[in-house]
């Protein structure tokens, strides 16, 4: 998606948080922090991601440089700065509260046209950004071009089209993935990839039983714009953890999502 270069100021943040949004609906991206703190899906991939920055991590006792494209607020910063310096490019101004602390660090831009950076970052982040935009490979071009010698990126998406839903259609997906589908982006672009797998296996059947047996309207948003009650909420999160241990040492057929490691081809 392409940010109006009017809307900036000229140190690259948002310079009218009011303007209509530029990557989803707008209601959905008003309550976005709020899901992002408390939802169960959120919290769960969280965990997942910050499992997978400290194993492929390759910064060696030093400060990591990193990116977070798609940040938002900066909502997983305050995990990913104990391993570095973190700055961000959030397309999407209604997601960057004027008043945030990180916002300096925050350039609200399209991704694939943003400012010049160099190819010294230790870890880019896509985190389910990928399929919110329409030209997927200048996107990871750009992912390729910012990685160090031994930087890494990790990419989240998610996964198989027998899934698409009204939820896809709000947050303005251009499409989802397989593994297959993944790694030949990803390759295509000039990336190596080092793993690539899915993961919430456990929510296919249910997704996929409403699919067919429910049709699409704006109730089965509620599941996603806000969190179950407190039991519930809880049980989900416990079941997508265990599914992503488990998920990360028996590599699963399906799930809802997918998570990618890569590297810079030498």
């Amino acid at each position: 998606m392409k940010v109006d270069p009017a809307t900036q100021d000229q140190g690259g943040t948002a310079a009218d948080p009011t303007a209509d949004s530029t990557l989803m609906d707008a209601a959905y991206s008003g309550v976005y922090g709020e899901i992002y703190r408390t939802h169960w899906w959120w919290r769960a991939r969280e965990h997942q991601v910050l499992h997978y920055v400290g194993k492929h991590g390759r910064w060696h006792g030093r400060r990591a440089k990193i990116l977070d494209v798609g940040c938002g607020d900066g909502f997983i910063w305050r995990r990913l700065e104990p391993f570095g310096d973190v700055e961000g490019i959030e397309p999407d101004r209604l997601l960057v509260a004027p008043d945030s602390p990180r916002r300096d660090r925050i350039e609200v831009a399209d991704f694939a046209q943003g400012r010049p950076r160099g190819a010294d970052h230790d870890l880019v982040l896509m985190l389910d950004v990928l399929e919110h935009i329409d030209d997927q490979g200048a996107a990871l071009r750009r992912v390729a071009s910012l990685l160090g010698p031994d930087g890494r990126g990790v990419i989240t998406v998610p996964a198989l089209m027998a899934l698409w839903s009204e939820f896809d259609e709000l947050s303005g997906h251009f499409r989802r993935y397989t593994r297959t589908s993944l790694r030949t982006a990803l390759e295509s672009a000039g990336l190596r990839v080092l793993d690539v797998r899915y993961y919430y296996a456990w929510t296919v059947l249910p997704l996929f039983l409403r699919r067919l047996l429910f049709k699409a309207d704006a109730s089965e948003h509620s599941h996603f714009v806000k969190a179950p009650a407190w039991p519930v909420n809880q049980l989900m999160y416990r079941l997508s953890r265990i599914d992503h241990w488990l998920t990360r040492r028996l590599p699963a057929p399906a799930g809802s999502s997918l998570i990618a490691v890569v590297a810079r081809k030498p």
